[in-house]
């Protein structure tokens, strides 16, 4: 039996690779994918409704059907929200579009709080956006050294909120608050930091380490511009001479403008889509695969060979996994994966699909029937989560409410398979 539920698994999970195929050389149209994405909705929610949930109940009652799915759900979402987290949120458009989404809230919100910076204000949009995105948040308390006199210089920092005193030995020799800079001059010299600063109350700062700070002025003469102007400002403030500061600042400018290539204004910013293959990870999207088809694995390892219910939960299964292949494959093929890449991706779910299916099988048989329940309980609560979070949204999202005929077409189908099995 062992044998026969890797056969039911690999089956189940065969139109993930038949889905992929097509996906991978035809560009369905958005109705066509939100179509068949809401069919195959509707036959899994019946499945769940007319097969697994009825079965557990009528064997052991609502406790484990409640605990069960409960678990479930919960599993699989903080599970897909991790995984999507570490790069494998390009295995499906819904989850590229969130972390997209996300993303981009995450550098608006940059961009909001360093809007007060004085290098910024006169920066073009687009060089800001380019600028945002190599920024890292840090705080400082009271007395904190943020940076040492004589240390390598390896930060730049822009200040958000709060002061912090700059000292030279045991004296102050100015304060700097919101909307200020320091650090620059080390990054720009070489030379060791010249001064110690010193948080003064609580402060959030934005740093820029010398790796990026020196690819950011490589394609910004706009904040190249700015960083001289300060400088120039800070040597007057010093009471060094007008002759000084004007000789020192032509030197600086110098300097900065022999880094940056003028002809390259951000001309080669990467594409939105671009940039999400450069943040996926491969392994971490093959686990975000198969995690989405564990719970129907489970499943059918669980009832491989039970007549009331594998068969038809297998067909259910099947149908549903096509057109989720279908928009995935379609969509990373656009984002640029090779098709021998995509191809390999979904032949492996398919493969570790049956191996879980004996693993669901051996499960079965080795608790309690109590447990039993909550395992299959497990599986329908993560498979709700699944249409919830991915399919249906995003059947929506393509095809209008037009998707509700698609959806009650395949839950009718799913339960007219589930009546025929009974």
């Amino acid at each position: 039996m062992a044998i026969a539920a890797f056969l039911q698994g690999v089956l189940g999970a065969s139109s993930l690779a038949i889905g992929a195929c097509v996906g991978v050389s035809w560009q369905p149209k958005q109705a066509f994918s939100a179509a068949i994405m809401a069919f195959g909705s509707g036959t899994l929610i019946s499945a769940i409704a007319f097969e697994i949930t009825p079965k557990v109940y009528r064997e052991n009652g609502f406790l484990p059907l409640a605990i069960g799915f409960a678990i479930g759900g919960i599993l699989f979402t903080s599970l897909s929200q991790y995984i999507d987290e570490h790069g494998g949120f390009l295995r499906k458009p819904a989850s590229s579009r969130r972390y997209l989404l996300e993303h981009q809230a995450e550098e608006t919100d940059v961009l909001k709080r360093i809007a007060r910076v004085e290098v910024m204000q006169h920066l073009p949009e687009s060089e800001k956006e380019a600028l945002a995105a190599l920024l890292n948040p840090t705080y400082a308390q009271p007395g904190d050294i943020l940076c040492r006199e004589g240390d390598p210089g390896d930060y730049f920092y822009m200040i958000v909120s709060g002061e912090a005193e700059v000292r030279k030995g045991r004296s102050v020799l100015t304060t700097l608050g919101e909307g200020e800079i320091f650090g620059e001059m080390s990054l720009l010299t070489g030379e060791p930091r010249s001064a110690t600063v010193v948080a003064r109350t609580p402060m959030k700062l934005y740093q820029l380490n010398q790796e990026n700070f020196g690819r950011v002025l490589t394609r910004s003469p706009h904040l190249a511009w700015a960083l001289s102007r300060t400088l120039a400002r800070r040597l007057r403030i010093s009471n060094e001479s007008q002759v000084a500061a004007e000789r020192h600042l032509e030197r600086w400018r110098q300097q900065l403008m022999e880094q940056v290539e003028l002809d390259r204004l951000l001309r080669e910013d990467p594409t939105t889509i671009a940039g999400l293959v450069k943040r996926s990870a491969p392994i971490a999207i093959l686990i975000g695969s198969l995690l989405d088809n564990i719970p129907e694995a489970i499943a059918i390892g669980m009832n491989a060979g039970n007549s009331q219910i594998g068969w038809s939960f297998l067909l259910a299964v099947f149908i549903s996994n096509f057109p989720e292949a279908l928009s995935s494959a379609a969509g990373m093929r656009q984002a640029g994966t090779s098709k021998h890449q995509i191809l390999a991706l979904w032949i492996g779910v398919v493969i570790l699909s049956g191996f879980v299916a004996i693993a669901g099988y051996f499960l079965e048989n080795s608790i309690s029937d109590f447990f039993v329940a909550i395992a299959e309980a497990i599986a329908g609560g993560a498979i709700l989560a699944m249409l919830a979070s991915t399919m249906m949204p995003e059947a929506f999202e393509l095809g209008g409410s037009s998707v509700s005929y698609s959806t009650i077409a395949g839950f009718l189908l799913g339960f007219a398979i589930a009546s025929i099995g009974s």
